[in-house]
């Protein structure tokens, strides 16, 4: 009797299966997964995760560059894949490449592979798991402990604990939704609104906006400000791309409030940079939340002239029905963080 035998219940008297009680669809999907297996012994994840690089970079030199390996030995990789697969995967032009009709069939389907699989290892496995966390910019310190906290000392299935190991890095809110889907970050951290369908999300930093200004500002002694203040002054705000939802929505809502700002972008990343800006730069402010900048002695915070101020909400995501997802789910029911399926 084999492993899977014995697990479904089926016995197997002169080599004949029976069920003895009724049909085990369990036994039916791992059966076809074997079957699945053996026709791509051959196939390597290594294969996937080099597509997956150049389908994002959009250059084999971009993507050779980000996998530290030769040009000519991915390019070579690539075509052993395309052989494998029976069909080419890219276009290649002197601008860089593009998937081919099978190339997007075969991306479509394999896009959630690594997740997937990051997610089978980190339910088998019972030692603590390393958690990629992807951070965008400007996010309070304060924020990323109360995440680090939240998510590493949450106890799942059972109570056991689940080990959690968070690794944050700095990445871009655009850049979050792909890495999530290819499964290179487990959590995102992120501005909301979120324009991508496939996330889960969880508020944990939910804050009115206000002016910030340099002490300099013309406008730092005024006690309070109006939207006649504001009318000449333009506004810091994200480059195209960066925090697409919050960075659409905020500046649609002080129209209606009467302030038609003047947008002057700049990578809010960097925060050296966006304190570089603001003091010096006369006519220049920015919105952010009191508690963001309180500790910034070179800044001055003055409340917006209306009882409604947008407000900004940072959220921890998750790729919808991911292990991920789960926990984080489970984190929001424990700590009453907002827990929301978009």
């Amino acid at each position: 009797m084999s492993v899977l035998d014995e697990w479904t219940g089926w016995r197997a008297p002169g080599g004949v299966y029976l069920d003895t009680e009724s049909p085990d669809p369990t036994e039916d999907v791992v059966r076809r997964a074997v079957s699945d297996a053996r026709d791509i012994d051959d196939f390597d994840m290594r294969h996937l995760r080099y597509f997956l690089t150049v389908v994002r970079a959009g250059t084999v030199s971009a993507a050779a560059q980000q996998l530290r390996i030769s040009q000519p030995s991915l390019s070579q990789q690539i075509r052993r894949l395309e052989k494998r697969v029976g069909a080419p995967l890219f276009i290649r032009s002197s601008r860089g490449v593009e998937l081919t009709a099978g190339g997007r069939a075969f991306l479509r389907e394999i896009q959630g592979i690594p997740s997937q699989l990051r997610s089978a290892i980190a339910a088998a496995a019972p030692a603590p798991q390393d958690w990629p966390v992807g951070v965008c910019g400007g996010v309070p310190a304060d924020v990323l402990i109360k995440v680090q906290n939240g998510l590493s000392e949450s106890r799942l299935y059972g109570g056991h604990d689940l080990g959690m190991r968070l690794r944050m890095r700095s990445v871009g809110a655009a850049d979050q939704d792909e890495l999530l889907r290819h499964g290179e970050l487990a959590f995102g951290i992120v501005r909301l609104p979120i324009l991508t369908p496939h996330l889960v999300s969880a508020v944990v930093w939910d804050e009115p906006l206000g002016v910030v200004m340099a002490r300099e500002h013309p406008l730092a002694a005024a006690p309070e400000l109006t939207w006649s203040d504001l009318a000449r002054q333009r506004l810091l705000w994200y480059e195209e791309g960066c925090a697409p939802g919050f960075a659409d929505t905020v500046p649609a809502q002080l129209a209606r409030l009467g302030w038609n700002s003047v947008l002057h972008p700049v990578d809010q990343d960097q925060h050296a940079l966006f304190l570089h800006a603001l003091q010096t730069t006369s006519d220049l402010v920015a919105l952010r939340p009191r508690r963001a900048v309180e500790r910034e002695s070179h800044l001055v915070w003055r409340s917006l002239p209306t009882s409604r101020p947008p407000r900004e909400r940072l959220a921890v995501t998750a790729v919808g029905d991911s292990r991920a997802a789960r926990v984080l789910q489970q984190v929001s029911r424990e700590l009453g963080w907002a827990f929301f399926v978009d």
